[in-house]
């Protein structure tokens, strides 16, 4: 039942966080590490007693839009951070956070948290894993981002970022629901206006969804409403970073895996295909994935794609 509950106010968050957080509503999701489903305080002795066997290898794993961390768990109870826990030494620390807020302000806030993470664990860190769901790559590359300006001590931890169906070039649906809003504006009619004013209800982080915004001067200042306007503002790939990406697709079909993607992002936007339209970082292909026949939800929690994980990770040159 708890779980159930923490699910249906993670949807909620997604849908209408912005506003829970602007009339300070109690369902407003903050930003926290979670530990047995459970808030986790980024404080020494918090840490200490969730991680009292803590090694100096951290993996960070944050969920996506309308979600929580138990998105990662497979039927058996496995994450893909207990596995990399168990195959090579990796501490997993779960990330919980509203996903309605712009993705700008989660990554400001995931950047902050993180370097109190590095100040109060338990041992000396010597490597960061970063790894998100969806909207969660979205984050943490907002997240590097802000690091990288202020000059922060975890960022030169990071080695490896995974990118699991993360929408790297922006998500087809928000775009739909961008053009439809705006035409319905445009009709004059009041039964549209209304339909168009309950549209433009959807959060601020789905609307960054429509373009990938991961600056806030992507968004700052800007007519949310506007009809697909990307004012994007470029986000360098941080060399010291490996960036690896991985794409689901719903058919086994090449050509119908790439007409449908995973059925919220395409491949194109799961693996970083960028042209300069896109205003973003091409991401380099030589570590990219398509896992066919899986789904959206499917890829952030199955066993062959922890496989490739692995892989990824035990790689040396």
């Amino acid at each position: 039942m708890r779980k159930n509950v923490e699910l249906l106010i993670g949807v909620l968050n997604g849908a209408v966080g912005d506003y829970l957080h602007r009339t300070g509503n109690g369902l407003a999701t903050p930003m926290t590490f979670v530990h047995g489903e459970k808030p986790l305080r980024a404080t020494r002795r918090a840490l200490l007693d969730a991680y009292p066997h803590a090694t100096a290898r951290i993996a960070v794993l944050v969920h996506g839009l309308m979600s929580v961390e138990s998105i990662w768990q497979m039927p058996d109870g496995e994450t893909y951070g207990s596995l990399l826990a168990r195959d090579l030494g990796f501490t997993p620390v779960f990330v919980r956070y509203n996903s309605g807020l712009h993705v700008s302000d989660n990554g400001e806030a995931l950047d902050a948290l993180f370097e109190r993470l590095v100040d109060e664990y338990p041992v000396p860190v010597e490597e960061i894993l970063l790894m998100g769901h969806s909207m969660g790559g979205l984050v943490l590359r907002s997240a590097t981002h802000v690091a990288s300006e202020k000059g922060r001590r975890w960022l030169p931890l990071a080695t490896r970022a995974f990118y699991i169906g993360t929408p790297h070039l922006g998500a087809p649906l928000e775009r739909i629901g961008n053009v439809v809003s705006w035409t319905l504006q445009k009709v004059g009619n009041p039964v549209a206006t209304l339909i168009a004013d309950i549209l433009n209800l959807r959060s601020s982080g789905v609307k960054d969804l429509r373009f990938a915004n991961l600056r806030r001067e992507d968004w700052e200042g800007a007519d949310e409403g506007a009809l697909l306007q990307n004012r994007r503002h470029p986000v360098p790939l941080l060399p010291h970073i490996r960036h690896h990406l991985i794409a689901g697709t719903l058919s086994k079909d090449p050509r119908l895996g790439l007409l449908f993607g995973d059925a919220l992002v395409a491949v194109a936007s799961a693996t970083g295909r960028a042209e300069p339209r896109h205003r973003c970082s091409p991401f380099p292909q030589e570590h990219v994935r398509i896992m066919a026949g899986m789904d959206h939800l499917r890829i952030a929690a199955d066993p062959d794609v922890y496989t490739q994980i692995r892989a990824w990770c035990e790689e040396t040159t």
